[in-house]
């Protein structure tokens, strides 16, 4: 996902499942929709089911891997 161009976007509120902890750009790594020099801040809203989105993810990787 790309957070600058949300932000550039002026999209209002982001709402996802599972933060990119390694490198994320909203909200995690880098804080690039929350910095106040940019010209318009988004509103993030993480952890919508969590430990579903978690588990797709998870899940839709492995079998990438185990394709390989």
């Amino acid at each position: 996902m790309c957070a600058g161009a949300l932000v550039l976007s002026r999209v209002k509120r982001l709402v996802f499942g599972v933060r990119d902890e390694r490198a994320g750009g909203a909200g995690s790594v880098f804080p690039i929709t929350s910095t106040k020099g940019l010209n318009h801040v988004v509103e993030v809203v993480a952890g919508v089911n969590e430990i579903e989105a978690r588990n797709l993810l998870q899940d839709f990787f492995r079998e990438r891997r185990d394709e390989i």
